[in-house]
């Protein structure tokens, strides 16, 4: 079989994921690492008579208008998501493209842009699959404080939840098939959804992730430090 027919017989990115069971073992992952920092967060608010403030937050959602880091196995179930919905448009691709270089491009302490899936009242549109990022960290002070980039912030952490995403990706890369990179294939969450969205009919997605991903990596850890 010659080079291009191998080429137009391997399966897309998307089909890979689906029929190998890793879409679905890659978003069970998440889940279960969120369900996981709940659970100790809410344990240790309870032995140490605190309150979970986020469990009843109505505040304006100023923790979804921070920098935030995805990585390519949470991004995929987010793009699986935004398929079955009918969601991947022109239109959103602009919206993550320029979040995206906003998130890239503008410091830390300046960024203050509301997340890319936030619906006009404030709620998130791909709640059940958002990165572990978003659903690990807590605080018990009151949610209003977070509004306010001076606010006297109490946070309420689980630092193995913190330390899963970088596993969970390093189990993820092998399984996928794709290139080891000096770097976890990670990035501003827009970027790394875009990439994702642009890689899912491709069968060369092996040498596009890679050579996406690596400078999305470099430009958030750059824009981060």
């Amino acid at each position: 079989m010659r080079s291009d027919d191998a080429t137009t017989s391997a399966p897309t990115f998307g089909e890979m994921l689906a029929t190998s069971g890793i879409l679905e073992r890659a978003s069970a992952a998440t889940r279960e690492v969120i369900a996981g920092a709940s659970a100790s967060v809410a344990e240790h608010a309870r032995v140490h008579l605190k309150v979970v403030s986020c469990d009843a937050c109505t505040a304006t959602k100023a923790c979804c208008h921070l920098k935030t880091r995805a990585y390519l196995h949470e991004a995929v179930a987010i793009v699986a998501r935004l398929r079955r919905e009918d969601r991947d448009t022109p239109e959103l691709r602009r919206a993550l493209k320029q979040a995206a270089h906003y998130m890239e491009t503008v410091a830390q302490v300046k960024h203050e842009r509301p997340c890319v899936f936030l619906d006009a009242g404030e709620r998130c549109t791909i709640y059940d699959d958002r990165p572990s990022v978003c659903g690990t960290h807590f605080v018990s002070s009151p949610a209003t404080e977070c509004a306010r980039r001076t606010g006297n912030i109490s946070a309420l952490r689980s630092p193995a939840a913190e330390q899963a995403p970088s596993q969970i990706e390093e189990q993820f890369v092998p399984r996928a098939g794709l290139r080891r990179l000096d770097r976890h294939y990670s990035g501003a969450l827009p970027r790394m959804v875009l990439i994702c969205l642009e890689a899912w009919d491709r069968r060369d997605y092996v040498t596009f992730l890679a050579e996406r991903c690596l400078p999305a990596a470099h430009r958030f850890a750059q824009i981060t430090r």
